[in-house]
């Protein structure tokens, strides 16, 4: 079965620009949430885009950061399932504020973790192709046919590792809400033969929202930021050292951009997502499965 491309932007967009006063009901207390998690290190005088001073210091930083992730991860998944209950009309009416941590979420939280653990694996497996192909052709003594046919294979892999992305992303949080279980696999084979709609659903329904995130940021930390950098490599890497420092200390007026913009943000991907996973599943099957 095919998801209808031009109804689910439509969707996506109607959905989120006409229950907008809901959708940041639902969602603006984890919002706030997340960015005092993510403000508090400069409040107490840090800047995580600095590098850190030795390796007990990166090594905390590293700790730090993944509770960090950890918990942002829940706070999307308290936000993802009544947006998508809304979505899929298994919900109804309005919200001025909404915070629940049970069952439901946590299987959503389950789902995303199971997923970027997925993709981080490929990742990984992509790194080891890579060196592996480096050593080959270094064995080779840097032989054309070996080096293009490594480039090939590269290239390959990361465009599998783009479908992978996309084909098990798209449907995840919907699968998950409406069925009540957490399953990879479920969101994979709805998703089969749909990969090119998917994606150019993904493109149409995040990418202003991204450019916004882009020109915002730039707005707020100078046109310094996307500036060309220097040929010289030790000088390209401390020209983007700069950046990122210059980024921190621009970060609470970027965290107010991200606050605005994140309704939409998560209003039109789950409003995607939900109404392309209502046309894959019959509304009497899904039904039977809700938990």
């Amino acid at each position: 079965m095919k998801i209808p491309f031009g109804k689910t932007i439509a969707y996506a967009y109607s959905f989120t620009f006409g229950q907008l006063g809901t959708i940041i009901g639902l969602c603006w207390l984890p919002l706030v949430l997340m960015a005092v998690l993510q403000f508090l290190p400069y409040a107490f005088g840090g800047n995580p885009m600095a590098s850190p001073e030795n390796a007990t210091a990166e090594g905390r930083q590293g700790l730090e950061n993944l509770v960090s992730s950890l918990l942002m991860l829940l706070l999307y998944s308290i936000m993802y399932v009544p947006v998508t209950r809304q979505a899929l009309g298994l919900r109804q009416g309005s919200a001025l504020v909404h915070f629940a941590l049970g069952p439901p979420e946590f299987r959503v939280f389950g789902a995303l973790l199971l997923f970027f653990l997925v993709i981080m694996a490929i990742a990984m497996g992509i790194g080891v192709l890579v060196l592996l192909l480096g050593g080959l052709t270094a064995l080779t003594g840097k032989n054309p046919i070996v080096a293009i046919a490594g480039a090939l294979a590269v290239i390959a892999a990361s465009l599998g590792f783009i479908y992978a992305v996309v084909r098990l992303a798209f449907l995840i949080v919907p699968v998950t809400v409406a069925e009540g279980h957490i399953s990879l696999i479920r969101g994979w084979l709805l998703a089969r033969g749909n990969f090119w709609r998917i994606f150019g659903v993904m493109l149409a329904v995040l990418l202003p929202i991204y450019l916004l995130h882009v020109i915002g940021l730039i707005v707020i930390a100078g046109p310094g930021l996307v500036a060309p950098l220097p040929a010289d490599t030790a000088a390209a890497e401390q020209a983007l050292r700069a950046r990122f420092l210059l980024v921190g200390q621009h970060m609470p007026a970027y965290l107010g951009l991200t606050l605005i913009l994140a309704p939409f943000n998560i209003g039109l991907g789950i409003g995607a997502s939900a109404f392309a996973y209502r046309a894959l599943v019959p509304p009497n099957s899904a039904s039977a499965t809700v938990a």
